[in-house]
């Protein structure tokens, strides 16, 4: 079980990862840049739901932000939750 809990904190934090990496690499990189259409590919199905809901401010996108904090918040409710029970 120890394992299973694991493995989901990794996807976690790898997706937490990715989101960084796709938040900044389109202010650095350009757009034809194969490591950011590669990061893009990953990040931009998890976030295309977000933003129907969540929409531009000022042409700022705070979907990747949003995200990033329910990942947290998933992470937080299993290590609180899920973690203990599976202990006893």
């Amino acid at each position: 079980m120890e394992l299973l809990f694991s493995l989901i904190f990794l996807i976690l934090q790898g997706m937490r990862i990715f989101l960084v990496l796709g938040a900044l690499l389109p202010m650095i990189l350009p757009a034809d840049n194969v490591f950011r259409n590669g990061i893009a590919r990953i990040v931009e199905p998890v976030l295309r739901p977000f933003r129907k809901i969540i929409k531009p401010i000022s042409g700022f996108d705070f979907t990747p932000f949003v995200l990033y904090l329910l990942l947290i918040g998933i992470e937080a409710l299993i290590k609180r939750f899920l973690v203990p029970l599976a202990i006893k």
